[in-house]
């Protein structure tokens, strides 16, 4: 088997900094459709095992392999299997759909940006959180790339 990663930093990818693929090879790790109890998460290192510890990646169309147990149960790896879909096949994120008002207050240095969103998203009632963090995006889309706006998003709902 080989003893390389099955997603590297040369890779186009999207998948999760904990996903197995990062640190194991194709054959090394099960893919499973979604998170399921089959799979659940080692307070210890935080990473997803089966009962037998094999790692499994829970996002199939990150990672770019269809669910299979490729190290439970020896399931080959599709051919073509070399990690995640470059950016050239892979379909574009659409900015979240907004048509309400933008949120004030958007700053001009893209610094300053996760502040905003998180004060933001600190003041939503629960109810009205998803449609605070659409403005925001939309918002922010309108001064920012895309790939800076994602970034902030991302940081700022996983509480960095």
């Amino acid at each position: 088997m080989d003893t390389e990663p099955f997603v590297d930093e040369d890779n186009d990818h999207d998948v999760c900094w904990i996903c197995p693929s990062v640190r194991f090879p194709a054959g090394g790790f099960d893919v499973f459709e979604r998170p399921t109890r089959e799979c659940p998460f080692d307070p210890a290192d935080g990473f997803r095992y089966t009962a037998a510890r094999v790692p499994v990646c829970v996002h199939p169309y990150k990672v770019g392999l269809p669910p299979g147990r490729y190290a439970s149960d020896g399931e080959p790896v599709p051919a073509g299997g070399s990690g995640a879909p470059s950016g050239e096949s892979r379909e574009r994120r659409a900015p979240a759909p907004y048509a309400g008002v933008l949120p004030p207050g958007l700053p001009e240095d893209v610094a300053d940006l996760a502040a905003w969103v998180g004060e933001l998203a600190r003041g939503a009632a629960p109810e009205d959180l998803a449609e605070v963090l659409a403005g925001a995006e939309a918002a922010a889309l309108s001064r920012f790339p895309e790939a800076e706006v994602l970034a902030v998003l991302r940081r700022v709902l996983s509480g960095g």
